[in-house]
């Protein structure tokens, strides 16, 4: 059945002598009549015409049968035919081992490939923690560093107060010198008080008075301004 359909095809394409009659022949469509658009509606006057129904002789329908059956199985034969060979290519044992062979060979690669990535992260996770561990050593060098200064400066700090509190020791009240601290404070009492007058002059004590300006500096009023006083 295929030999006389190849014999058909190629019997065909060598009648086909020139290009244009060979593009007919493989299957395009000319239109010789331009045809009405199909997005236009029916005609008004073909709207509800019924055309008539030619009668089709019965030896022409015979014949059209038996060409159609004919045409079917041919196109049920060469279908067969390819499916058997694609089956074939798909499902045979030397396709099948060709196939496992193409996988083992893709999973070999796929792991030397993950292999490179882990060698590259592994790499690069260890400059990384390297430089981590730096950047921490010297953070802790210089946080040490700015304690030790701290400390020092509190320590200096320390010290001074020391030294300013025993400057101030020597005139601490004791046992000893409690009586001799008493003569010097009666001897020398402390008046705190003060007074400030208009002009925000201070006067210190408690028995303070704003002394009077000598009296060569006393100035005298004229006879005119007193007369007109």
């Amino acid at each position: 059945m295929l030999t006389n359909v190849f014999s058909r095809v190629q019997g065909e394409i060598a009648r086909c002598r020139d290009a244009n009659r060979l593009v007919t022949a493989l299957g395009e469509t000319s239109i010789r009549w331009r045809t009405k658009p199909r997005w236009l509606p029916v005609a008004k006057s073909k709207m509800f015409r019924i055309p008539e129904r030619k009668p089709q002789p019965k030896e022409e329908r015979e014949e059209l049968k038996k060409l159609h059956n004919i045409y079917r199985t041919e196109f049920k034969s060469i279908r067969l035919f390819f499916h058997n060979k694609i089956q074939e290519m798909t499902t045979g044992e030397s396709v099948i081992m060709e196939q496992k062979k193409r996988e083992e060979d893709e999973h070999l690669k796929c792991i030397r490939i993950n292999d490179e990535w882990n060698q590259s992260v592994a790499k690069l996770r260890e400059k990384l923690l390297a430089e981590d561990k730096e950047k921490e050593l010297e953070e802790t060098l210089k946080q040490i560093e700015e304690n030790r200064l701290q400390l020092e400066k509190q320590k200096e700090e320390a010290e001074r107060l020391v030294r300013e509190e025993k400057e101030r020791s020597k005139y601490y009240i004791t046992n000893e010198n409690i009586d001799e601290v008493i003569e010097h404070a009666m001897a020398n009492p402390v008046d705190y008080n003060f007074c400030i007058d208009l002009d925000c002059n201070v006067y210190h004590g408690r028995l303070a008075r704003k002394e009077l300006p000598p009296k060569n500096e006393i100035v005298e009023p004229k006879n005119e301004e007193v007369a007109t006083g």
